[in-house]
């Protein structure tokens, strides 16, 4: 090395001065290393390291137990999960069954009492067992997070003994500032990315559990609301995780200097082609998202769709899918759904209309009718179908044929069609017994 006048300005001493300084630097700096590559020190730093290797290999094997535990039992506790969503529905049914013949029973003593007191009792067991199903998805989250835990505690222990083992051998040593720098920053922004996006799905779950659980619902509400949930938060979760991890694929491109500028603006040129390639995605994605937040249908729902009518069996962001009255799956893009039918949103309804010959009495017809349709309504077969007594509410038409006779039947969700034909059928019986002819000929 050469000492050089501006250097001893620099440092504001002689040239003699300076190239001693310098001379004890350099010869101290030998004297380590020669001793670091000693024969005796090499031996002392390659069996720390083996020591260190043995250590994260034992820990490992200790953490994929661990782990191991941890996944039996989420695997048994989903197992659980699954099962008790299928009890809630059966006890649905079961209750309803349940409510329909202790309303029969006391309709008689105090029906106006107990029948709000019963759908009240309905409505508290149907919370207490959503609050339990919610319990066991908190379960779920807790064995999920914890999974998640040790599988960054064991990147993190691996991380730290190889940083250590480059730090004590001599010959790794040259990589040791390389390996404390980036790989360090990947590990916190990927370790905060994951961490965000389980908490934000932990937020969509509780969010989802209070907007399921609000006190004001109706029962039937919180039951629908409760099968539509799943689709909501799931796409919610869709979103927040592809939101962070583009943000952590951005941050990462930063940590080694990449330009992100000129990759977003390609991104955003390439994105604008696969837009205007893809509108048709992009509606169905967007009329998805509308039809979930109005709530215009939901899985379980018989709608009408231009032409095509059917059971809603799956509801996603792109697509509807129906089961018609001939078992046929019909898939319609969402963005082809302009008008919608919904044959069994809160209730549904028999619009039962007849055609009777002049030569009847009108009012043996209506009396026969609604001498139907109140038989048809005590039976606890059927009660339970029927929302209200069923209403007669006249002759609504008069022409060449014969006059047109109305009867409105409010029933649950889905029951139009079994209703409706127990109740022609017991009208022709009626007819038939009193000799009400139908036509005119």
């Amino acid at each position: 090395m050469t000492v050089t006048e501006p250097d001893a300005d620099y440092h504001g001493k002689t040239l003699e001065e300076l190239a001693q300084d310098w001379q004890k630097i350099l010869q101290a700096e030998v004297e380590r290393i020669n001793r670091l590559f000693s024969h005796k020190v090499l031996l002392q730093r390659i069996w720390q390291a083996l020591q260190i290797s043995i250590g994260l290999l034992l820990g490992s094997v200790v953490l994929w137990l661990l782990r191991r535990t941890l996944i039996r039992k989420h695997t048994a506790l989903q197992v659980r999960h699954q099962e008790h969503i299928a009890a809630v529905k059966q006890d649905v049914v079961k209750r309803s069954e349940v409510e329909t013949s202790t309303t029969i029973h006391t309709i008689e003593t105090s029906e106006k009492k107990t029948e709000p007191d019963t759908i009240a009792d309905g409505r508290s067991h149907f919370l207490e067992m959503i609050q339990h199903q919610f319990s066991l998805k908190r379960q779920l989250g807790i064995y999920s997070l914890l999974t998640l835990l040790l599988f960054w505690a064991f990147i993190l222990m691996w991380y730290i003994g190889i940083v250590v083992i480059m730090f004590r051998v001599p010959y790794l040593m040259r990589w040791w500032t390389e390996a404390v720098a980036r790989p360090l920053a990947l590990l916190i922004v990927w370790f905060f990315i994951t961490l965000v996006i389980r908490i934000g799905k932990t937020l969509i779950d509780r969010l989802t559990d209070v907007w399921i659980t609000h006190p004001s619902l109706p029962l039937s509400e919180t039951q629908r609301i409760a099968l539509r949930a799943a689709t909501v938060s799931g796409a919610l979760k869709g979103l927040i995780t592809f939101v962070f991890i583009t943000l952590g694929i951005l941050q990462s491109l930063n940590i080694f200097n990449m330009p992100t500028s000129s990759i977003l603006a390609g991104g955003a040129v390439i994105g604008i082609a696969i837009s205007l390639g893809s509108q048709g995605l992009i509606k169905d994605l967007v009329n998805g998202c509308l039809i979930l937040m109005e709530d215009q249908f939901a899985v379980g729902d018989v709608i009408e769709i231009g032409d095509k009518s059917g059971l809603v069996e799956n509801l996603n962001l792109r697509v509807t899918q129906l089961r018609n009255d001939e078992g046929k799956l019909i898939t319609i893009p969402n963005s082809n759904i302009t008008n919608v039918s919904n044959l069994t949103r809160l209730w549904s309804r028999v619009d039962f209309s007849i055609v009777v010959a002049y030569e009847n009495d009108p009012k043996q017809v209506l009396e026969i009718l609604k001498q139907v349709c109140k038989q048809l309504y005590s039976e606890v077969e059927w009660r339970d179908r029927l929302l209200e007594s069923p209403q007669v509410l006249g002759i609504d038409d008069l022409s060449h044929m014969g006059m047109l006779v109305r009867v409105w039947i409010k029933t649950a969700p889905m029951e139009q069609w079994s209703v409706g034909r127990e109740f022609r059928l017991r009208v022709r019986q009626a007819f038939e017994a009193n000799n009400i002819q139908i036509d005119a000929n």
